[in-house]
């Protein structure tokens, strides 16, 4: 286990991702804004998606499976959804836009639907899912991702964690944002503990032989666990249909992993923003949210339950403490970004604090 991992301030992080992603040859405007959703993700405590991402991304572009200069391509459109091919590019560009276009759908119709097909790794869904906040409406975003989780019952890895996330505004001191892998952890966090020298807690995944393990390194030749046994499996098989085999992308175990340097960048992924003024008052909208909050925050807490937090709320708190008092990010990973750098004749150029 690492115990010397240094702070490093956000906008530190931000310029020097920003600084290795221009050098690969992504355009300044894309590479600031894949740089903020990777600092965003370490920031909100999910590092398992952020800066430790970054090393593969770049690998992937200069192998050529991934494409510098992220453009869609429209394939199908109708007044409320539209289907584009991100054709191998970043997924942080392709959902930002997506969503965009999915905010300015529901503006016109209530409802907005983008459906991306072809696209790299996005890292956090969150981040497209709160795009909707500011606009009084309610973002949803699901995507599949490399297999790492067996059928129930069975030990071929065949799904990815295949995230969910919904982000919910309320006009108070937290918007509501559930964001959940259909495993019980990310597979990300399985490859941070091994890159850190950690064990995982049994529970989280099986061996090559469905088995449980606490080793990471036999977890990652395993598969996951899904949440809530049958019923996460059936979760993970749903998203996969509505990210992969609808948008037309790669699905099940032929989704490349972000470290598979051979085959291009082809998971999908689909955003929605509903516009609440289309099915509610939005005052009473607001109203009603903010009780069930109080109502949650209120309620009777279990034997050494000192807080009940709302979906997000955590992941919000660590945003605010990150950004007062820098990141702890692990010397592997910093080592792992320098490494890449002069690969690339570049200096890192990143201090602690």
């Amino acid at each position: 286990m690492e115990n010397d991992s240094k702070r490093f301030a956000a906008q530190d992080l931000i310029a020097a991702c920003r600084r290795l992603l221009e050098k690969a040859g992504v355009p300044a405007d894309q590479a600031e804004l894949i740089s903020q959703v990777i600092v965003e993700a370490d920031l909100r405590g999910i590092s398992s998606h952020g800066i430790l991402r970054l090393p593969a991304y770049l690998r992937r572009v200069l192998a050529g499976t991934m494409t510098a200069d992220t453009q869609l391509k429209t394939l199908r459109e109708r007044k409320a959804s539209l289907l584009v091919d991100a054709q191998s590019g970043f997924g942080q560009v392709a959902a930002s836009e997506a969503m965009k276009i999915a905010i300015a759908k529901a503006r016109d119709t209530g409802v907005g639907f983008v459906a991306v097909r072809n696209a790299g790794h996005f890292g956090i869904a969150a981040h497209y899912a709160m795009m909707a906040l500011p606009e009084d409406m309610i973002g949803i975003v699901t995507a599949n991702s490399s297999p790492s989780m067996a059928a129930w019952g069975g030990t071929d890895p065949l799904l990815g964690t295949n995230p969910i996330c919904v982000a919910v505004p309320t006009r108070s001191d937290v918007d509501i944002v559930l964001d959940m892998a259909s495993s019980i952890v990310a597979r990300g966090k399985i490859r941070l503990a091994l890159n850190k020298g950690d064990h995982i807690p049994e529970g989280w995944a099986l061996d090559e032989k469905g088995q449980p393990t606490s080793d990471p390194a036999a977890a990652m030749r395993g598969t996951l666990l899904p949440i809530g046994g049958p019923k996460g499996y059936g979760l993970a098989l749903i998203v996969d249909i509505l990210s992969g085999v609808l948008t037309g992308s790669s699905f099940g175990k032929d989704v490349a992993t972000t470290l598979d340097f051979d085959r291009k960048a082809s998971a999908g992924f689909v955003v929605q923003a509903l516009d609440i003024a289309a099915f509610a008052d939005i005052d009473e909208f607001y109203k009603d949210i903010q009780k069930q909050m109080a109502d949650i925050r209120s309620s009777t807490r279990s034997p050494g339950t000192e807080r009940i937090y709302l979906p997000g709320e955590i992941e919000w708190l660590n945003q605010k403490s990150g950004l007062e008092n820098g990141l702890l990010i692990p010397p592997s990973v910093i080592r792992e970004l320098d490494k890449v750098a002069r690969e690339m004749d570049l200096e890192l150029g990143l201090s602690p604090l």
